[in-house]
C-alpha cells in the first residue's frame, strides 16, 4: 500500500500503472481458445474460411502466372478455371501428380499439404461434433416437436401406472405422445419405463432431462403445444409441485393451452392451489382417495372392483353428453332412456354436477347427461319408455346391522380411514385398533397422528408388538366382520413395511381358516410390485396406495371435467356407491335389469349393476334388456344419498 510520504513525493496523486499491452500472437491465441471453447462447429467454420482463403490465393497465383493446368494443359487464363484447379488439389491429394511443370508442381504440392492438414482437421472436428450431438441427445436436452401431447412434469413411483392408463386411453389414436420432463437422466427414465410399461402400443414416450420449474425447460418440451399437463409430487413434495405450477403459469398465465392436474400431499396446499387458480388446476391427494376407498372396500366386498372399473380406462367409463331430447324429462324416465348406458345424473349449464337427483326432478334445459358407458359412441338415446310394473315393494327400509372392524397398523393415513369408516358404520359398531408402538413412534394413549372422534361405534386400542401369537389370541376371543391392514408408511422403508403387511395377512389367513363366512380383509400395499405376492395370502380386496391415485390422475388428464363427478362421489355430503340386498329391487326369479333400475329410482337411488355373492363377480353397466336372476345373498350396486 502506498504511504503518505510516497504520495507527497509523487505530488499527492496516486495513478495506477497501466497493464502491459498483449502481443498480437497472444490476442490471436486468446481468440483461438475462445473459438475452441464454443464447440467444434465454430472451429469447423473457421477452418472452412481458412481453406477458402488458401484456394482463393492459389487460384490468383495460378491465374496471374499463367501456370499450366492438370496434365500439362494450356496455361490457365480463366480465374474460375484457376479456382477449380486449386480446389481439386485441396480435396484430392493425388491431383498434383499429373502436373507437368515445376512451378505448377511446387504450388500444387503446397496446396495439397494444406488441404491434407485442413481436411484431416475437419474430419476429426465433424466426428467430434456428431459425438457431441449424440451425447446431447442421450442427455435429453434436445427440443421436443410433439403437438397435442400429454406432458408429465416430475418423476415418482406412480408414473408407470399413469403411463399405462394413458397408453390404454390412446389405444384408438394413431399418433399419441407422452412427454416426461424430470431431473433424472434420460436413459434412466427410458430404461425404467421400458421395464414397467413394455408395450406402449400407439403411444410414443419421449423423455427429457431438465428442471420442471424452469420456463426455458418447459419451452424445450413444448408446453404451449401440450394438450394436458400432469405435475407429480416427487422427492421435493408439494414444494416442487408448486414451483412447477408457477413455471407453467409464467408460460401460460391463464392455463388456456392445456389443463393441469397436480398431485399434492398436504390438504391445505391442495385447497389453496385450487382456489388461487380458480379451479383451472385440479389437485389430487392420494391419501384422500386411498382412505375413502379403503373404508368403502372394507365396508362392502366388491366395491374396490367397482371403483377400479370407473377409474381405469378398461370397461365402463364416465361420459358427459348433450341430449336435447331429455330437456324437461323426469330423471326417473331418463334412467331408462339409454339401453346400453347407465345414467348417473346431469351437469347444469353453469357447471354444477348433480348426481342421483330426485326421480321427479325435470332434466334442466341445456344440461349434459352423465353416464357410464363402454365408449362415448355407445351413449345412445334409445327413447323414452313406460316405467315397468314392479313386483317388489321398494319402500321396505333397509337397516344395516352393526359391524366389528379390526384395523392393524397406523400411519398418517389412519385418521382419514377411521373418519371414513365412521360415515358407513351402523350405530353400535365396534372398532379394534392394533398398533405397534415401536413402529408408530408413539404410545397408544398418545397416537400420532391422533385418533379422530367416532360417533357410530366404540374404539378399543390394543398393543400389537408381541408377534402373531397375541393377534391370534385376540381374534380367537373377539370375532370380526372386516379387517384393514395399514402399512407403517414413513416409519420403516417401503419393502419392510410391505413385508410386515404380508406377514400380518398370513396371520389373518390362519386365524380365519375354517370359518363358514370369511371376514373381508383389505390391505394397503405400498409397492404395487408386491401385489402379486400378497395375493397368495387370501386377502379379498386390495388397495394399492400408488395405483388408485395414479388411475384418477390419468382420467383427469384425459378429461378434466371428471373432477366434478369425483368430488361429488368422495365428498362427505355427496352421494356414495353401495351394494344393497337384491331382494329390495328384484323378485326371486328372472327379471329384466330395467325393472331393477325402476325399483331403485323409487327408493331415490340410481342402479348401476349387481354383484353375485357366490362368485364375487361384479357387473357394472349391464344392458337394460339383460335378464338376471338375483338370489337372496346377491346385491345391487346403487348410487345413494348419504
Amino acid at each position: 500500500m502506498e504511504t503518505v510520504e510516497e504520495r507527497r513525493r509523487t505530488g499527492g496523486s496516486s495513478r495506477p500503472t497501466e497493464p502491459p499491452r498483449a502481443s498480437l500472437a497472444a490476442k490471436v491465441r486468446y481468440r483461438f481458445d475462445l473459438a475452441l471453447a464454443r464447440g467444434p462447429l465454430v472451429v469447423i467454420g473457421y477452418l472452412g474460411l481458412v481453406m477458402l482463403a488458401i484456394i482463393a490465393a492459389a487460384s490468383v497465383i495460378m491465374w496471374v502466372l499463367r501456370l499450366k493446368g492438370v496434365n500439362g494443359g494450356e496455361p490457365i487464363s480463366d480465374p474460375f478455371d484457376a479456382f477449380w484447379q486449386a480446389l481439386l488439389r485441396v480435396v484430392d491429394s493425388g491431383t498434383f501428380a499429373a502436373d507437368a511443370t515445376w512451378p505448377t508442381r511446387l504450388l500444387g504440392l503446397l496446396i495439397t499439404l494444406c488441404g491434407i492438414f485442413l481436411a484431416g482437421s475437419l474430419i476429426g472436428l465433424i466426428a467430434t461434433a456428431v459425438d457431441q450431438q449424440i451425447e446431447r441427445l442421450r442427455k435429453g436436452r434436445s427440443r421436443v416437436l410433439e403437438h397435442g401431447h400429454t406432458l408429465v412434469l416430475g418423476w415418482s413411483p406412480r408414473l408407470p401406472t399413469v403411463l399405462s392408463e394413458l397408453v390404454e386411453a390412446n389405444a384408438n389414436h394413431r399418433r399419441a405422445a407422452v412427454v416426461v420432463l424430470s431431473h433424472l437422466p434420460k436413459d434412466e427414465m427410458e430404461d425404467e419405463l421400458r421395464v414397467r410399461v413394455p408395450d406402449t402400443r400407439t403411444t410414443r414416450v419421449v423423455c427429457r432431462t431438465g428442471d420442471p420449474s424452469r420456463p426455458a425447460d418447459l419451452d424445450m418440451v413444448n408446453l404451449a403445444g401440450a394438450r394436458s399437463v400432469i405435475v407429480l409430487a416427487g422427492d421435493d413434495g408439494d414444494a416442487g409441485v408448486v414451483k412447477a405450477v408457477l413455471a407453467v403459469r409464467s408460460v401460460d398465465p391463464q392455463f388456456a393451452h392445456a389443463h393441469v392436474v397436480a398431485e399434492m400431499e398436504d390438504a391445505g396446499n391442495a385447497d389453496t392451489l385450487r382456489a388461487l387458480t380458480e379451479g383451472r388446476i385440479v389437485t389430487v391427494r392420494a391419501d384422500d382417495i386411498i382412505a375413502e376407498l379403503t373404508a368403502q372396500a372394507c365396508h362392502q366386498a366388491g366395491l374396490a372392483a367397482v371403483f377400479r372399473e370407473l377409474l381405469d380406462f378398461r370397461g365402463g367409463e364416465i361420459y358427459f353428453t348433450r341430449v336435447p331430447e331429455l330437456d324437461g324429462v323426469a330423471y326417473a324416465d331418463a334412467l331408462l332412456a339409454f339401453g346400453e348406458s347407465s345414467v348417473l345424473g346431469w351437469v347444469r349449464p353453469d357447471g354444477v354436477v348433480e348426481l342421483n337427483p330426485d326421480p321427479a326432478a325435470p332434466f334442466p334445459s341445456g344440461a349434459e347427461v352423465i353416464t357410464v358407458s363402454e365408449d362415448d359412441d355407445r351413449v345412445v338415446f334409445t327413447g323414452l319408455v313406460e316405467r315397468p310394473q314392479l313386483e317388489v315393494d321398494p319402500s321396505r327400509p333397509y337397516v344395516e346391522p352393526p359391524q366389528h372392524v379390526l384395523i392393524i397398523g397406523w400411519s398418517d393415513l389412519g385418521p382419514a380411514v377411521v373418519a371414513e369408516l365412521d360415515e358407513f358404520m351402523a350405530p353400535g359398531s365396534n372398532l379394534d385398533l392394533v398398533v405397534d408402538p415401536t413402529l408408530a413412534g408413539c404410545e397408544l394413549d398418545a397416537l400420532d397422528p391422533p385418533l379422530p372422534p367416532v360417533a357410530n361405534g366404540v374404539v378399543r386400542l390394543h398393543e400389537g408388538g408381541r408377534g402373531p401369537h397375541g393377534l391370534l389370541a385376540m381374534l380367537a376371543q373377539q370375532p370380526v366382520d372386516q379387517a384393514i391392514v395399514l402399512g407403517y408408511r414413513g416409519a420403516v422403508p417401503v419393502p419392510e413395511a410391505d413385508a410386515r403387511t404380508m406377514l400380518t395377512l398370513l396371520t389373518l389367513d390362519k386365524a380365519f381358516a375354517g370359518r363358514e363366512e370369511r371376514p373381508r380383509v383389505v390391505a394397503e400395499v405400498l409397492d404395487r410390485a408386491n401385489v402379486a405376492v400378497a395375493q397368495t395370502t387370501g386377502v379379498s380386496d386390495f388397495i394399492v396406495s400408488d395405483e388408485l391415485s395414479s388411475l384418477m390422475i390419468a382420467q383427469l388428464a384425459e378429461r378434466l371435467e371428471l373432477h366434478r363427478v369425483f368430488d361429488e362421489l368422495f365428498d362427505a355430503e355427496g352421494c356414495f356407491l353401495t351394494l344393497n340386498p337384491a331382494a329390495l329391487y328384484a323378485p326371486d326369479g328372472p327379471v329384466a335389469y330395467a325393472e331393477v333400475v325402476a325399483a331403485a329410482s323409487v327408493r331415490r337411488e340410481t342402479a348401476l349393476g349387481w354383484r353375485i355373492a357366490a362368485t364375487g363377480t361384479v357387473v357394472v353397466n349391464p344392458s337394460k334388456s339383460t335378464r338376471v336372476q338375483l338370489g337372496a345373498a346377491d346385491q345391487v350396486l346403487v348410487l345413494a344419498p348419504r
